[in-house]
């Protein structure tokens, strides 16, 4: 039960808590920061987290399959 309740707490930040920090956080850097427009930043962003999510799903799948 211990080790079900690691494994979403796990899932939860890695696939939410992280992505939404780090969105908001790049979103903050680049628009109030650098003062880049809203469109160059958010793609920016959008794509990083895009291969973070695929090297995280990756790396996840191959940790709960072990």
């Amino acid at each position: 039960m211990v080790e079900q309740q690691k494994e979403r707490l796990s899932f939860l930040g890695y696939f939410l808590v992280f992505p939404i920090l780090f969105i908001t956080s790049f979103l903050l850097w680049g628009i109030v920061i650098q003062g880049k427009g809203l469109w160059t930043v958010m793609t920016d962003a959008l794509s990083i987290i895009g291969i973070y999510y695929i090297l995280t799903s990756s790396i996840f799948s191959f940790v709960m399959w072990r």
